[in-house]
């Protein structure tokens, strides 16, 4: 197959890199994770970036961030990694629903990193003040989705129960579901 533009969310950076050896053909460009606040500004850097490098094949490794993501990807030469968002992906449909519903709040290794800016500048949590109610209201705990590609911060985790006041778990996901899903994808794109 011939090269494909895969356009990524950073959110996956790392665990991409890390697969990178298994998809030799795909060429990423990862946009800011925290265009996932602003879906508006989101489409206009896929569009953007589509205008400029024309690609015949694209393959979007993000859950359904914006509607344009969706219609998209069921056009020819276009597919699209399975799931709704990227803790989906990364835990598969019936575990990351179980445990929604089982009022966990999810935080992958790239937002973790960011956690004071999700929650201050993102989400307007600054100086922490109400976010404890507000996560209380629809979540129980935290949970650590431990892709293995970067040591678990531990230190950071601490922080994030400290301050925001839920338990935190770790859970190992693995990269298997990510990947399952690219290679599903662009098999979508070699049936085309």
């Amino acid at each position: 197959m011939t090269d494909v533009l895969a356009v990524t969310c950073g959110i996956f950076r790392e665990e991409l890199l890390a697969l990178s050896p298994n998809f030799p053909g795909l060429r990423p460009v990862f946009l800011d994770s925290m265009l996932h606040m602003r879906p508006e500004k989101l489409q206009d850097r896929i569009d953007e970036l589509l205008e400029v490098r024309r690609p015949a094949r694209v393959l979007f490794i993000y859950g359904d961030c914006t509607p344009r993501i969706v219609e998209l990807s069921r056009r020819p030469g276009f597919a699209k990694t399975r799931g709704i968002n990227c803790c989906e992906i990364m835990l598969g449909r019936e575990d990351y629903r179980r445990l929604r519903k089982a009022r966990v709040f999810f935080f992958l290794p790239e937002w973790t990193r960011r956690w004071r800016d999700v929650f201050e500048q993102e989400l307007g949590f600054a100086g922490g003040r109400g976010v404890e109610e507000m996560l209380s209201e629809v979540h129980d705990r935290f949970m650590y989705l431990d892709t293995g590609v970067v040591p678990v911060p531990r230190f950071t985790l601490n922080e994030i129960t400290r301050e925001l006041g839920l338990p935190m778990s770790v859970r190992e996901t693995g990269l298997s579901r990510l990947e399952a899903s690219i290679a599903d994808a662009l098999e979508e794109l070699r049936e085309g």
